[in-house]
């Protein structure tokens, strides 16, 4: 256990490939966090809030990462053991994968729960109509179906402008 302790608390004089690979990762969260707070819209209010604070969370986890990196090039005293970058990438990463369940399953449901009713017009087809004084009306006998039409479209206009001549 104290091997495991050490192994964050040790100062990590090498800026390797490990720490070039956090350091693109934060730079590429920033860089969508400045994208979608400054240039992306939607229509739908509910995923633009989503949008919006997805991308301030994502700008500020990525400013957090390459200000603790800069400071872990630099060596300065507290910030030169390897714990802070592994908070940082940690948080980084738990927030990218909650931001993705939130987005599968909660963000759905928001969105229908935030869509207008539809409102119906009119009589429906299945309903029965009443008149004012509360009895119902005989119901209409059903329309024998339509015959198949023997001529084209364009055929049927001309007939029946000549038939309006």
């Amino acid at each position: 256990m104290s091997d495991f302790i050490n192994f964050f608390i040790q100062s990590d004089p090498e800026f390797g490939g490990v720490s070039w690979a956090t350091g693109l990762f934060w730079l590429v969260l920033l860089a969508t966090g400045v994208y979608l707070l400054t240039r992306w819209r939607d229509s739908n209010p509910v995923r633009y809030r989503f949008g919006r604070q997805f991308a301030l969370v994502v700008t500020v986890l990525g400013v957090l990462g390459l200000v603790v990196l800069t400071l872990n090039y630099f060596q300065v005293a507290p910030f030169d053991i390897r714990l802070w970058m592994y908070l940082v990438g940690l948080a980084s990463l738990g927030y990218l994968g909650y931001a993705m369940y939130a987005y599968n399953s909660k963000l759905p449901a928001q969105i229908a729960a935030a869509r207008p009713a539809r409102s119906v017009r009119g009589v429906s087809r299945g309903a029965r109509a009443y008149p004012a004084n509360g009895t119902p009306t005989t119901p209409r006998a059903e329309r024998p179906p339509r015959p198949v039409a023997t001529t084209t479209r364009r055929e049927a206009r001309r007939e029946k402008k000549r038939k309006q001549r």
